[in-house]
C-alpha cells in the first residue's frame, strides 16, 4: 500500500505573489509561509528544505544548501522537483545568484565573494564549479537582477555591470560609472544607506533606501530610479503604477501585478533586519506603514525569503 505524503510535508499551493518564508525551529526544520494578501500563515515540515539554507531564488526555483554537508541542489517550490548542483564546501560569500530556471540553457548558479572580487559559477548538470576574478575596477559586486536573460550587477561604487556568461567564460559587457548614477542629497544625519536592483516587466529598477542613526535603523527617503536601456542613464520615478515591489536582503526582490495578485499597488513590501514587522512604502504618499504579519517572525529566525515568485 503506498501512502500519500502528509499535508504538512508539502508546500502551500502556488500565489499570483510571493509568499514570505521563514525557517525556524531546530536545525531549521520548520517552515512558515505567510499570505500578504490573506494575512495568514502554515506551518510546514518539508524534508527538502530541512536544515538547509536558501541562498537565492528565480521564479519558483531556489538554491538550496545543507548546512551539515556539501549537499547543493535547486529545488522548485511547486513539484519538489530537485537538481543536484557540485558539491558545495562552506566559502565565505557576499551573495548567490540564479540566473534562470533549470531548464533554460542560459541557467546559471553560482556566488560573489565575500570581498566582491570573484564570481564562482556553474550550469546545472556541470561536475565542478569554475572561477573568475574581477578586474580592481569593476569589482566588489554588491547585488544584482535579471533581466531578459542578462546580469546586471551592481559594483565599485555603485556602478552598474553588465555581465555575459557564454560557455564557461565571463565578459564585461558594459559598466555604467557612478557619476551617471543617481545620488541622494548630502544629508548629515543620514547613517547609511542601502541600494537594490529589481526587475520588472523586463525593465530594471533601483530602489535607494537611506536609513537614520547608528542603533535606530529608521528609514528616512524611499527613491526609486529606473533605467533607460537605450541609452543607460538612470531616471527618477515617482510611481510603480499597477506593480508591488517585494525587497529583502541583498538580491531576493520581486515584482508582480497589485491587480492581479490582490496587492496593494504602487507599493514596496520591505522587512528590517533583527525586527519582527513587515513594512509597506507608499510609493504616492511616500508614507511607511507598519504590517505584521506572524507571531513566529521575530523569534530565532535565520532564514526570511520570499518565495514562489509567480510572474503575473
Amino acid at each position: 500500500m503506498t501512502r500519500s505524503k502528509s499535508r504538512a510535508s508539502l508546500p502551500p499551493a502556488a500565489l499570483p505573489c510571493p509568499w514570505l518564508m521563514f525557517c525556524h525551529g531546530r536545525r531549521l526544520n520548520t517552515q512558515t509561509f505567510y499570505s500578504v494578501t490573506e494575512a495568514s500563515f502554515c506551518v510546514k515540515r518539508i524534508p527538502n528544505i530541512s536544515g538547509k539554507r536558501i541562498y537565492a531564488s528565480f521564479h519558483e526555483w531556489m538554491v538550496m544548501v545543507d548546512d551539515y554537508s556539501s549537499d547543493c541542489f535547486l529545488l522548485n517550490m511547486i513539484s519538489l522537483e530537485k537538481v543536484d548542483l557540485p558539491p558545495w564546501e562552506f566559502i565565505p560569500h557576499k551573495f548567490w545568484i540564479l540566473s534562470a530556471p533549470p531548464t533554460d540553457d542560459n541557467c546559471i548558479v553560482g556566488f560573489v565573494s565575500e570581498d566582491g572580487q570573484c564570481i564562482t559559477f556553474c550550469c546545472p548538470g556541470d561536475g565542478e564549479w569554475a572561477e573568475h576574478m574581477f578586474e580592481p575596477d569593476i569589482g566588489p559586486l554588491m547585488g544584482y537582477t535579471v533581466c531578459k536573460g542578462e546580469l546586471y550587477f551592481l559594483g565599485l561604487q555603485e556602478n552598474l555591470v553588465i555581465l555575459d556568461i557564454v560557455d564557461h567564460r565571463v565578459e564585461v559587457r558594459h559598466v555604467l560609472r557612478d557619476n551617471r548614477t543617481p545620488r541622494s542629497p548630502l544629508i548629515p544625519e543620514i547613517f547609511r544607506k542601502s541600494r537594490r536592483l529589481i526587475e520588472s516587466c523586463e525593465e530594471i529598477f533601483l530602489v535607494h533606501v537611506s536609513m537614520l542613526g547608528v542603533s535606530e535603523k529608521k528609514i528616512r527617503d524611499i527613491d526609486i530610479f529606473k533605467l533607460d536601456l537605450s541609452v543607460l542613464e538612470w531616471v527618477k520615478v515617482e510611481s510603480l503604477g499597477d506593480r508591488t515591489f517585494f525587497i529583502n536582503g541583498t538580491t531576493n526582490c520581486i515584482s508582480c501585478s497589485s491587480t492581479k495578485s490582490g496587492t496593494l499597488g504602487n507599493s514596496i513590501y520591505f522587512m528590517q533586519e533583527d525586527d519582527e514587522s513587515m513594512y509597506i512604502f507608499d510609493v504616492e504618499e511616500k508614507c511607511i506603514y507598519t504590517h505584521h504579519p506572524c507571531p513566529y517572525l521575530g523569534h530565532n529566525v535565520e532564514e526570511k525569503e520570499w518565495v514562489m515568485p509567480i510572474r503575473t
